[in-house]
């Protein structure tokens, strides 16, 4: 089958190809060692997929990344957005007009709130803030 190959392209981030846009934020748990708290310990989940579990509750996950380099406390993830970035708006549903990172940082703190704490972490201390990307993939 033929088809069409582009070589040498260039993707500037935070802009994808075919219109979506990735939004990045960084999502910080702290004092909790993130490399100890990635997969479930003795059943538990993990504090880090509960986050993830939430915010995927008002959008799509696209990029997941490792913990940061500088600090085993903070993770960057990437959202698509249809249509541009994630502005202000009602994300949740409760009629409160908020920012994207707002949003996911609420939806965070109230799964945590019902579940409790998870492998000695407690996702209600868990903050989320927005993120710039300027660099070339």
């Amino acid at each position: 089958m033929t088809g069409i190959t582009k070589t040498n392209e260039t993707l500037i981030a935070p802009v994808y190809k075919n219109g979506v846009t990735l939004q990045f934020v960084t999502i910080s748990f702290p004092n909790a060692d993130l490399t100890a708290k990635l997969g479930r310990v003795a059943g538990v989940q993990s504090p880090v997929v509960q986050a993830l579990d939430a915010i995927s509750t008002i959008a799509s996950i696209e990029i997941i990344g490792t913990p940061r380099y500088d600090t085993t406390t903070t993770l960057s993830i990437a959202c698509a957005a249809l249509g541009g970035a994630f502005g202000t708006s009602d994300y949740d549903g409760d009629k409160d007009v908020e920012t994207f990172p707002v949003a996911c940082q609420q939806a965070i703190v109230a799964l945590a709130t019902s579940t409790g704490s998870l492998q000695g972490y407690s996702n209600t201390l868990t903050t989320v803030a927005a993120e710039i990307r300027g660099v070339a993939l």
